[in-house]
């Protein structure tokens, strides 16, 4: 059976970090590849089968809308062979790894946040 291919654009790579995090947490999904495209476009590549990528690009579609960095999306249920020869294979960051740089992100929005409350403290007084 040909797995289905899922793409997702985002506006920044912490966007596309949370699209990626929601989509596999969503469904059986694997993570093909991630293009840096100019202006800080990124675009990420899922595989999987037909239910399940529909599902996850959905799922990182709303989380990428929440968030205000959503571009565009598209699904390609069964791919010919030729269209994976045009993209370029890589080795993604395996699972702990991702994991880690996802709570090194948390940590740096919780210190932001943090930081943003005390200066509202100060200016109230």
């Amino acid at each position: 059976m040909k797995k289905a291919l899922g793409l997702v654009e985002t506006r920044g790579m912490i966007g596309a970090i949370e699209a990626v995090d929601v989509a596999c947490k969503t469904a059986d999904v694997e993570v093909l590849n991630k293009h840096l495209v100019k202006g800080g476009i990124v675009t990420v590549e899922l595989v999987g089968d037909v239910g399940a990528i529909k599902a996850a690009v959905e799922a990182a579609v709303e989380m990428t809308k929440k968030l205000g960095v959503y571009v565009s999306s598209h699904v390609i249920p069964r791919p010919d062979e030729s269209i994976y020869t045009m993209i370029e294979k890589k080795n993604i960051k395996k699972e702990n790894e991702i994991v880690e740089v996802i709570e090194e992100i948390e940590k740096v929005l919780e210190e932001k946040i943090t930081e943003e409350k005390t200066k509202d403290k100060k200016i109230k007084k």
